[in-house]
């Protein structure tokens, strides 16, 4: 009986290591619905912001509550919405860089 019980003790365990691993593994990546024009146009619209040579919040959480970061994330989302971004997805879509 007692090995028995070893047995079913490590079963659970493993079991639960197994479900502990998976919930840390990455997830696979769902399909873009932006061409790869378009998301290079915001590669580059991320980077004329000033984002790009900003930490990223997810290593620094407090980056986020930084002036600095939600001036450069406003001027991104500015530039998403402007003609720049039209005209750099039409620059890569036609592949003139």
């Amino acid at each position: 009986m007692r090995s028995a019980t070893r047995l079913l003790t490590a079963l659970v365990l493993t079991a639960s290591a197994v479900a502990a691993m998976a919930q840390g593994m990455p997830q696979t990546a769902a399909a873009s619905s932006k061409s790869r024009a378009e998301v290079k146009a915001d590669l580059e619209m991320y980077q004329r912001s000033g984002l790009g040579y900003l930490p990223s919040p997810a290593a620094y959480i407090e980056v986020e509550s930084s002036a600095e970061y939600r001036k450069a994330y406003a001027e991104y989302q500015r530039l998403l919405a402007s003609p720049a971004y039209k005209e750099a997805v039409a620059k890569y879509q036609s592949g003139t860089k």
